[in-house]
């Protein structure tokens, strides 16, 4: 079946390009560029008042109560804008959280990263590994680059356990992340280390393949 934008979405379009023109200048993609370090961009709050960053998600964990599609018309603006910062690691971890079976998990969570309180990023390969202690996974590994990691506060990571693949949302402050150089500066990269952290049952998502 074929996939249209209605004009709903044409509305939408229109409205965050517009919110793109007047809170993401040329100057502020500039000083991105210029930068030593990666920052939170001036602009972040806006979008979390915008209820952007919360598009996709559940009213009842502060979201919008849309979906994917809708959202992915917001990323096509505000990839048209250049707009710096960790927008889609963050949204593309929300919805993986989103996802997740693990009540928990999104009842802590997707509040915090729809108010824009917190930022995530999300390993998609590296070579991550958890043995069982009691209730908890020991994490030890590296991934492959990830993007928005510098900035996140939350990271999901996909870790082969004894018992197959689980994909963990684990606190930045809890792991190794060290930036890794690219051609994009807007949007930077990272690699991300692990050391038998050890991941309660309640930070895994459950129900992801």
């Amino acid at each position: 079946m074929a996939i249209g934008l209605t004009e709903e979405h044409e509305a939408l379009a229109e409205s965050v390009r517009g919110f793109a023109e007047r809170n993401i200048p040329a100057t502020a993609v500039r000083a991105v560029l210029d930068a030593d370090e990666e920052a939170r961009p001036g602009f972040w709050p806006a979008l979390a008042e915008q209820g952007l960053l919360g598009l996709h998600l559940a009213e009842e964990h502060g979201g919008q109560g849309y979906g994917l599609l809708e959202l992915s018309v917001v990323l096509e603006e505000l990839g048209r804008a250049a707009a710096p910062g960790p927008f889609l690691p963050t949204v593309l971890a929300s919805a993986l959280i989103d996802a997740s079976s693990n009540a928990k998990l999104r009842a802590e969570l997707l509040p915090a990263l729809a108010d824009g309180s917190k930022t995530a990023a999300v390993a998609l390969d590296g070579a991550l590994t958890g043995r069982r202690d009691g209730d908890s996974l020991l994490v030890s590994g590296t991934s492959g680059t990830v993007l928005g990691a510098a900035l996140a506060d939350v990271i999901v990571l996909p870790v082969a356990a004894e018992d197959g693949e689980q994909w963990v949302a684990v606190d930045a402050a809890d792991l190794a992340v060290t930036p890794v150089a690219s051609l994009d500066r807007v949007r930077r990269v990272a690699a991300v280390e692990a050391s038998e952290v050890a991941v309660a049952a309640d930070r895994v998502a459950d129900g992801l393949t």
